[in-house]
């Protein structure tokens, strides 16, 4: 499928309130810094350890055990 700007602005109108400062926190990125754009995407094979990996993270956010970003920051910041 082609990317064109139409489909870019009827994804973002899509998108929830919530997620629209993450995105435009990677479009500013993008657009500031375009050494971004040089970075390969990561073609390497999926291993049962990323797997595993990922399966303990969806099952720690389904009980709730995760630092959420803001908290985070805010730690880090204080």
């Amino acid at each position: 499928m082609a990317v064109n700007r139409d489909h870019i602005h009827e994804l973002i109108n899509r998108l929830s309130d919530n997620d629209l400062a993450l995105v435009s926190d990677l479009m500013e990125r993008l657009t500031q810094f375009p050494a971004y754009r040089d970075i390969p995407l990561d073609d390497e094979p999926t291993t049962q350890e990323d797997l595993d990996a990922i399966h303990a993270a969806d099952e720690a956010l389904e009980k709730g055990e995760l630092i959420s970003y803001k908290d985070i920051k805010h730690e880090l910041r204080n």
